[in-house]
């Protein structure tokens, strides 16, 4: 390293009164929680900032404390060394055995932060941004976005784990077991980084919080969690919303029983159940997954998030998310939501890595389309098959599936898990609060998409699920190769951190919040290339009125279906 990094380096103590080893790669820093020993590393551009890894926020969910809430870190004595990137135990749809099921990997010990800084004065006050990872509910890290782009802005970027599938949503519908755990661990993970962010330069009185996917639609519960207030000041929600149909996951208490008999363990009562569970090896209860997807990882989220208002006597989430908006109990601060333009790659990449996957939904639509589009448990079991007809009829009319309008069954994955949701939440949310909500729609494709691994196949596909993302936050894609990428990514940098400071997304002069009197119309920022921006004011996106009439029991007919006859 240079001189002037060492001078840089021995000021920094002075400035901060932290040890720093004679080794300038490492950096140690005093927290009321005991010593932390960080690295220096450097972004894409060659910037030298702080990395720790791997630092806990609660006492590891394992053996009695595993299904309970989090408990509280204790104090460690001997420096902590922050270089372990952790994962929670999942069953991963992005990783298969050779007789093509999911691999079960990761920790059941997993509640860590990872926090990257450009210093660690105490008087820095830099914003924070905390990403809260995507997967479903199911899979993924907070190592799965990394810092090496993001950290060329002076900034504070902070990821986290929280328990996963069975072990973060199990429920038993009671007080013995009333599930949320996951969203809890988000909670702990927030309130953590509030209390102990100054000690790595970050301000905790300007957090925000961001998330891709689930991690999208974990932000925007945020704003209805009771126990969340007080933890941020902005929220970005990329690719998922709080009412998109595979967030409230349904009948968790009879797939946690499922669980439980598949190992062994007796199903008559709560207790017996978590009591049996606790006794049983992680890894069985996460590969039990399985049984609940029986095409591919179809649907993605069998567990996730419960209304635990309507059984437990300290909820998570007291009521429906779409009656909590209606009623306009969350948080009144501004929100960015989004979509890009083939949202529903994901998961729909993974058919079209085999054509027999294309013939199977075209032959046996009526049986594999509800685990697809996540209506499966929420559509009459008398009308599910109609329902089934009538969205193929919309779209396709009586056109095959194949790879020639294979677009048009992306189009129908993106409209029914995300875009129509993402909509009427932005429509909701837009009406109760004061603060300004802002949406945008991602049309750019760029040399590489995240379509391009599950579809395995370079043929562009369209703009995927998380597209975006991927300029923001270093991946295994490679968003800087090309003058274009490089200046995508920094307009999507700037959106975000003008944001943070600001509560306004300064790219362009053209973008406007939505309209706050009554209108019919929806106001988005088309993001179609770095400079190029298109303001457009539209009645609908994702086909938002058909999925409405349609008979299932979520958002609007959380508590009585359409007439039947009508339909």
């Amino acid at each position: 390293m240079g001189q002037w990094f060492i001078t840089f380096i021995a000021l920094l103590v002075i400035q901060t009164g932290i040890h720093a080893e004679t080794d300038t790669s490492k950096i140690t820093v005093a927290t009321p929680l005991g010593l932390v020993e960080g690295y220096v590393v450097n972004t894409i551009n060659s910037n030298p900032f702080y990395k720790f890894e791997g630092v806990p926020f609660a006492k590891p969910p394992i053996g009695k404390l595993r299904f309970e809430d989090p408990q509280d870190v204790e104090p460690w004595n001997e420096t902590l060394k922050a270089n372990s990137m952790i994962k929670c135990m999942q069953y991963d749809h992005f990783q298969q055995e050779i007789d093509k099921t999911y691999v079960v990997h990761g920790n059941e010990d997993c509640l860590y932060v990872n926090i990257y800084t450009h210093t660690t004065n105490l008087s820095a006050n830099l914003d924070v941004l905390v990403h809260i990872h995507g997967g479903a509910f199911m899979f993924g890290g907070g190592g799965s976005y990394g810092p090496y782009i993001i950290m060329d802005r002076n900034i504070v970027f902070v990821t986290f784990n929280y328990r996963l599938g069975p072990l973060g949503f199990a429920t038993t519908e009671d007080d013995i077991l009333p599930g949320n755990v996951g969203l809890k661990d988000q909670t702990k993970a927030l309130k953590w980084i509030k209390e102990n962010i100054k000690y790595f330069g970050g301000n905790p009185d300007t957090i925000t919080i961001h998330g891709l996917s689930a991690g999208g639609a974990s932000v925007h519960l945020h704003y209805m969690l009771p126990a969340s207030r007080g933890l941020f000041i902005h929220g970005i929600s990329q690719s998922g919303c709080a009412l998109n149909p595979w967030v409230l996951a349904e009948n968790v208490k009879e797939k946690t029983a499922k669980v439980a008999s598949l190992l062994g363990c007796p199903t008559s009562n709560s207790k017996e159940i978590k009591t049996c569970l606790k006794s049983k090896p992680a890894r069985e209860i996460v590969r039990a997954t399985r049984v609940f997807q029986p095409f591919l990882y179809n649907p993605f989220s069998p567990f996730g998030v419960v209304v635990d208002g309507k059984w437990a006597s300290n909820p998570v989430l007291p009521e429906h998310p779409y009656m909590l908006l209606k009623k306009g109990k969350i948080l009144d601060l501004p929100w960015i939501v989004s979509y890009t333009h083939d949202e529903g790659l994901y998961p729909a990449a993974d058919f079209w890595a085999d054509k027999q996957h294309l013939i199977d939904i075209d032959t046996k639509w009526n049986e594999i389309m509800p685990f697809i589009l996540h209506y499966n448990e929420s559509a009459p079991s008398d009308l599910k098959d109609e329902i089934s007809q009538r969205i193929r009829e919309h779209y396709l009319g009586s056109k095959q599936v194949n790879r020639q309008t294979y677009s048009t069954l992306v189009e129908i994955v993106s409209d029914r898990l995300f875009k129509a949701d993402i909509e009427t939440s932005a429509r909701l949310q837009n009406a109760v609060v004061r603060s300004d909500i802002y949406c945008y729609t991602f049309t750019y494709r760029g040399r590489v998409s995240k379509s391009t691994a599950r579809a395995k196949s370079v043929v562009n596909l369209g703009v995927s699920h998380g597209d975006d993302t991927i300029y923001v936050f270093s991946t295994k894609f490679d968003t800087n190769s090309t003058e274009k990428d490089r200046e995508m990514s920094k307009t999507l940098i700037d959106m975000i951190t003008s944001f943070m400071k600001e509560g306004k997304p300064n790219i362009t002069t053209k973008w406007q919040p939505l309209i706050k009197r009554h209108s019919g119309l929806l106001s988005q920022l088309n993001i179609a290339g770095p400079e190029d921006y298109e303001m457009e004011h539209v009645n609908e996106i994702g086909n938002r009125e058909f999925w409405n009439r349609l008979p299932l029991a979520e958002n609007h007919n959380i508590n009585e279906f359409s007439n039947h006859e009508e339909f």
